[in-house]
This record gives structure tokens, C-alpha cells and sequence, in this order.
């Protein structure tokens, strides 16, 4: 499963990373809500891979040049988009996913469309909260989590207190870029992670993130991808 592709000219970049690794086909490619930074770099992807199901929240009215290409793509695949929806499920491998929240109503705010992943694999819970903001965090209760992708790159439009009592994630890991214009993560949520005791992870600070769970520990490795030829 790949979740989101980063910036249009992401997409390359993740292709050769996937390849790397020996990728050669993605059961789920799941594209959080129609941002650029979420969804950019997909056509790559569901060009160079075997690919099973696409999901994006419903849209109707987006007209960006990113969009259009994604929706090529998948059409030259045979492929259709998938409208996810609350309370779906689906295994891949051992492990549960399952869609706590998405908006298919098209919101004003496109990041409180976000599809909001749980994966379950025996005792650890990660919770993937793509860019949702408050207004998403409230609507529903949490589980307790030991991984959470944290929402919309560290801003102060989500990691509310309250979503974080519930959630008391044991690590943090912050997508977000080195130097960005926008001044992420803000101080106050990174002190709101540190006092609930959790371990922070930033994308602009370690780089490449790997997690490997096997099932007692989560071995958490900070990784130069590109040492074998990556970006």
C-alpha cells in the first residue's frame, strides 16, 4: 500500500525509491484528499506499477492539471477511482486497515476530505491522518495509537489537545519540508508531542524514515536513501 505521492515532481523520485525496494506492484494506492503535496506524483505511480485499488475522497469540481493527469493515468490502466468510505476495511498481509474518516462531500477545506487510515498489525495500532484538521479530529473518538503520521505537516490547524488525549501516540513522524515557507511544524505542536512524552520524527531533520514491525518491537531506522541512488 502506498499512501499519497508527494509534489508533481515527487512522483519520479518515489517511482525509483519503490523500485529500489523491489516494488513491483501496489494492491492499495490511496491519495488522501486532492492537494498537490498529497497527490502530485500519482500518475507516476499508477504508471510504472501494477496497481489494485485507487482511493481518493469523491470530487467532482477539481480541474488542476495534477488531477486530470491522475485520472488519465488510471484510465489508461483500466482502472477506476475508488470512493472511500467510512468503515471499510481490507487486509494487506497479516495486517487490518481500516477508513476512520473521509468526506465525500467535497468540503470547502479539501484537507477535511482526508481519508484517515487505521492499520492494526497484532498489538500496534498507526493511525495515518493525511491533512485533516480540527474539525475532522472532533467528530469522532480515537483509538490509542503507537504510530501517527501526524495531520497537515505539523500546523497548528490539527494536533489538537483533545485529539491527543485520546490518541497519546508513542511516535510522532512529521512529513514536511526542509526550510518550507510556511514555518512547519510550529513550535506549540511540537511542545504539545513532547509533553504527551512522544517520540518525534521530522522528514526535514531525519530524513528517510523506515519502520520495522515485527509484531513485539517497532525498530524505528533513519535512512540516507541517497548513499544507493536515490533523492
Amino acid at each position: 500500500m502506498l499512501i499519497d505521492a508527494g509534489n508533481v515532481e515527487d512522483g519520479e523520485k518515489i517511482v525509483e525509491r519503490l523500485q529500489q525496494l523491489g516494488i513491483t506492484n501496489l494492491d492499495y494506492v490511496i491519495g488522501t484528499h486532492i492537494h498537490e503535496d498529497h497527490i502530485g506524483g500519482m500518475d507516476k505511480i499508477v504508471e510504472n506499477f501494477t496497481i489494485g485499488k485507487v482511493y481518493l475522497p469523491y470530487n467532482k469540481t477539481t480541474t488542476t492539471k495534477y488531477y486530470e493527469r491522475l485520472l488519465n493515468a488510471v484510465k489508461a490502466k483500466n482502472l477506476k477511482l475508488t470512493k472511500a468510505e467510512i468503515g471499510e476495511t481490507f487486509l494487506i498481509g497479516e495486517a487490518n486497515c481500516e477508513i476512520k474518516f473521509v468526506d465525500n462531500t467535497e468540503p470547502k477545506e479539501p484537507n477535511n476530505a482526508s481519508i484517515v487510515l487505521q492499520v492494526s498489525y497484532q498489538n500496534h495500532q498507526y493511525l495515518f491522518m493525511g491533512d485533516a484538521e480540527k474539525d475532522v479530529e472532533k467528530q469522532r473518538n480515537w483509538e490509542d495509537v503507537d504510530v501517527l503520521k501526524v495531520g497537515h505537516h505539523g500546523s497548528n490547524t490539527s494536533s489538537s489537545k483533545e485529539f491527543l488525549n485520546q490518541v497519546k501516540p508513542e511516535i510522532a513522524i512529521i512529513p514536511v519540508g526542509e526550510g518550507n515557507s510556511y514555518g512547519l511544524p510550529k513550535p506549540e505542536i511540537l511542545q504539545r508531542y513532547e509533553q504527551m512524552g512522544s517520540k518525534i520524527y521530522r522528514t526535514d531533520i531525519d530524513g528517510t524514515i523506515h519502520m520495522i514491525d515485527n509484531g513485539e518491537e517497532i525498530i524505528v531506522q533513519k535512512v540516507d536513501i541517497s548513499a544507493n541512488g536515490g533523492k
